[in-house]
């Protein structure tokens, strides 16, 4: 494999000529230095190393993704497929490559030196952990961060998400404007911002509105399914069970929809559904998920763009972005039945 010093010898010039041919400087170059120049890197087949072009541009055009949970299945997973298709169109544009660390975050002492290394030019990290300190880690370190799905906890670290809060009262109002009144909840993963988002908006609508919120009705959990449905069977076979259940994601009212089916209950004839974030698959066969969307793809894709920002020195300061949610109303839910309620 050809060298640069190879490349400087054949053609007559400094190694240091060789570069600036690459690197477009700092230094000018004679016109037919620069072609014999790559005149003979043609010859050679000589491919410059990026790794070694990146620290002289000091960026590599690569920016690194960061999920709270690294597993497996984050290729599949709903949320992590729809954001990174929003970060993937931002980064095609401008001409960037992606990395997804598949190394998880422990915490600054031991991490931010590994994440920290400039093997990317900055980092998107996505739905961090209550309690985790990657955020501050990162950029003490001085790495590019944009924080994806909650907010920094850094006023000079940028973040983009969705209005959580609004998105949780647009599904109980719902609820509540079709007449349902047992109404339970479904939380997700504690270590997620976004759940208690949704869950303290939900619970402060039905206050407004005089419903109270039954302890019965209110389960914290998990986003496993197993979790899910065993929460879901219990609800559904309570003495006075709920006309009504709004779970913290889509995934979660999929498997609502698998239980209640699996337990006879019709849904939205016995029980009525709404999920959050929409999904492009609209819930599991019919009928279809009514829920809130949440453009996972728009965030993704903003994030990305707020980042190569400031990789590249531009933006106008921007420090936060948060997108509205709206209400899809469709075929799982409807007024409660007279027999029910």
């Amino acid at each position: 494999m050809a060298t640069i010093r190879d490349v400087a010898r054949e053609s007559g010039v400094s190694v240091a000529t060789v570069s600036y041919v690459l690197n477009n400087g700092p230094r000018p170059v004679r016109d037919e230095t620069r072609e014999r120049v790559l005149a003979v890197m043609r010859r050679l087949d000589y491919h410059p190393n990026a790794m070694a072009r990146g620290l002289v541009r000091r960026r590599l055009f690569t920016l690194g993704v960061l999920f709270s949970s690294v597993e497996p299945t984050v290729v599949t997973n709903n949320y992590a497929t729809c954001v990174l298709r929003g970060i993937m169109a931002a980064a095609v544009q401008a001409g960037y490559n992606v990395t997804i660390f598949t190394r998880p975050w422990q915490d600054a002492r031991r991490s931010a030196a590994r994440f920290g290394d400039r093997r990317t030019d900055g980092i998107l990290v996505a739905a961090p952990s209550v309690g985790s300190d990657v955020v501050s880690g990162l950029a003490q370190r001085g790495v590019p961060v944009v924080v994806v799905s909650a907010p920094s906890g850094d006023s000079c670290v940028p973040w983009v998400d969705v209005d959580n809060a609004r998105g949780a009262v647009l599904a109980t109002e719902h609820l509540l404007a079709l007449g349902h009144r047992r109404i339970a909840f479904l939380m997700g993963d504690g270590t997620q911002r976004s759940v208690f988002q949704r869950r303290d908006a939900f619970l402060a609508t039905l206050a407004r509105a005089g419903v109270t919120a039954r302890d019965d009705y209110w389960l914290p959990g998990s986003f496993e399914p197993e979790v899910v449905y065993r929460n879901v069977t219990r609800l559904l076979n309570l003495p006075e069970p709920p006309t009504s259940i709004f779970t913290t994601n889509d995934d979660m009212a999929a498997t609502t929809l698998e239980a209640a089916r699996d337990l006879g209950v019709r849904v939205p004839q016995d029980l009525s559904v709404i999920g959050f974030d929409d999904y492009p698959y609209k819930g599991v066969g019919a009928p279809i998920l009514t829920t809130v969307r949440h453009p996972l793809a728009e965030v993704g894709e903003a994030a990305a763009r707020l980042l190569i920002d400031r990789v590249e020195g531009r933006g106008d300061g921007q420090r936060e972005m948060v997108f509205q949610p709206e209400l899809i109303v469709r075929e799982t839910t409807l007024p409660p039945s007279s027999r029910l309620n």
